[in-house]
């Protein structure tokens, strides 16, 4: 039997709905052993206009108890925390050190006019958690039966290897959390760069009709194989950066998250 898994969900308080939370309490249904809830509650004072006239800032007791009446109602082991630090990144990051949480859920709202425009805040966190991220979108399948990896196995640097054994690991481990199917997706600029095809369904495991390589951006190759597959979730890495360069926009994983429509779990 699998071991109980530790969630802690991130809820924007300023939002009139809750989509990270609502992501945890369905998939948790699903999962041999339900895991275990944690809500912290916070604004990101980076998607959030902190002013006095913002009504959506002012939240009653009456409005706590209905966001924490679905886990209650759902059986889950829950608790909650709410928070008032303006570093939205580091209050995160301060929390799952004290709980040690297996995945961190994240919600990715629509902001305007262009989608899943991310935060700095939150770019700030997928590259500094220890545990792996799910980015939860709107309107995105609830379900868990197929698993997309996202893996660049032409990349040389040991850094980049390491990063597609975790990401195949971690899609291995969650298709068994759910008994979901797994599938593997690699991007090529051009046939001077094609990929080892061997080497990957040897890294992989996985039988040939289910890894696919694809020649163009990685961004739409990803996006286009994840709806080919309906995908229920797709798994990318995340390198972690400091100094000028975290400041860096316009990545492999931002236009990744630009173009998919499915949940992201992204690992670093």
């Amino acid at each position: 039997m699998s071991k109980q898994e530790y969630i802690l969900v991130i809820i924007e308080p300023s939002q009139d709905s809750h989509i990270a939370l609502d992501r945890a309490l369905i998939t948790a249904k699903t999962r041999e052993v339900p895991p275990k809830l944690h809500m912290f509650i916070c604004v990101d004072s980076d998607n959030t206009d902190l002013k006095a006239r913002n009504q959506n800032l002012y939240k009653s007791g009456d409005w706590l108890e209905e966001l924490i009446k679905p886990a209650a109602k759902s059986g889950l082991d829950y608790s909650y925390e709410l928070c008032w630090s303006s570093e939205w990144t580091s209050a995160v990051l301060n929390c799952a050190d004290r709980i040690q949480p297996d995945t961190i859920f994240i919600p990715d709202y629509e902001s305007g006019v262009r989608r899943n425009m991310f935060t700095n805040s939150k770019w700030d966190l997928l590259r500094k958690s220890f545990c792996p991220v799910m980015i939860v979108r709107p309107g995105a399948s609830s379900h868990r039966k197929v698993i997309l990896a996202a893996v660049n196995i032409q990349a040389e640097k040991e850094k980049y290897q390491e990063m597609n054994e975790k990401i195949l690991n971690h899609s291995k481990r969650v298709a068994k959390l759910y008994d979901a199917d797994v599938y593997v997706v690699n991007s090529y600029k051009d046939s001077m760069h094609y990929p080892d095809r061997e080497k990957l369904l040897k890294l992989s495991g996985l039988s040939t009709e289910k890894v696919h390589l694809g020649e163009g951006d990685p961004a739409d190759i990803i996006a286009d194989y994840a709806d080919d597959i309906k995908a229920d979730l797709v798994v990318i890495g995340t390198l972690r950066r400091t100094g000028a360069a975290a400041l860096m926009r316009g990545n492999t994983s931002e236009r990744v998250l630009m173009k998919v429509k499915q949940d992201v779990l992204t690992i670093s």
